[in-house]
């Protein structure tokens, strides 16, 4: 009575086991999930999908391809639980392995929420994730951040900060909230200048409806444009200093 559902003792499918073989056939994956697409969603002892797998032993980008695709077509609607992967990979030491789950991440499931930080202080307390991977980790969770904030000192300032992370175990945790706190005062900085820029377009609206020039017949587009932000905003928020606690 053996079924593709079936599952072995550490609570593996078919599917599971396949996504950690080192060979991989194509028609093999297509034909197992469009028998048992259920294999997609099962997890097994450690409540791990053969997803991780496919990342955590660097399965070729097409069964990666493949496993997002079915996920997205059969499971439209289930939430994977990223950070319980990237710990995974993360006390595993598999740098490498982490950029592909993010990329997939950002690519195919950027809808889906992640807490970096408490996946942070998780591989923080981790006694089997090397500072490397560590501080891979820290870089890949800020990333987004950190170019909305589009600031290069501050940028540099973030990438200096990690790098200066400590192999320390014990101080890990607390390098890790330090990062977003410090993150989150240059992000509050610099929505505090959204004030300056809606102050110059305001002035220079107001002198194009004063008695030497008239009624404009321009847009309130037009006044955004040609106030001046894109000339001082750059100058003031280069000057501009966060609040911003060491590590060290």
């Amino acid at each position: 009575n053996i079924t593709g559902t079936q599952q072995d003792c550490l609570g593996m499918t078919p599917l599971h086991i396949l996504a950690c073989s080192t060979e991989h056939d194509m028609d093999i994956h297509r034909s197992l999930i469009e028998k048992y697409p259920n294999n997609l969603i099962t997890e097994d002892k450690w409540g791990d999908l053969p997803i991780l797998y496919a990342f955590w032993g660097n399965a070729p980008w097409e069964v990666i391809q493949l496993l997002v695709e079915s996920l997205k077509s059969y499971f439209p609607n289930h939430a994977l639980d990223w950070g319980r992967m990237i710990v995974t990979l993360g006390e595993a030491d598999e740098p490498d392995s982490i950029r592909n789950l993010f990329d997939t991440h950002q690519n195919h499931f950027s809808d889906q929420n992640i807490n970096w930080e408490e996946c942070a202080v998780e591989l923080a307390r981790s006694q089997s994730a090397s500072i490397g991977t560590f501080q891979c980790f820290l870089r890949l969770s800020v990333a987004n951040r950190l170019d909305a904030l589009g600031v290069e000192k501050w940028q540099n300032k973030v990438e200096n900060f990690i790098n200066e992370c400590s192999g320390d175990e014990n101080a890990r945790e607390k390098q890790a909230r330090l990062l977003y706190s410090n993150l989150a005062s240059c992000e509050q900085l610099k929505e505090a200048t959204w004030l300056l820029e809606l102050a110059l377009w305001k002035a220079n609206i107001d002198a194009y409806r004063s008695p030497i020039h008239g009624q404009s017949g321009e847009g309130r587009s037009h006044f955004r444009i040609n106030c001046g932000v894109q000339q001082i905003l750059p100058i003031v928020v280069s000057f501009l200093s966060p609040k911003w606690e060491s590590n060290l």
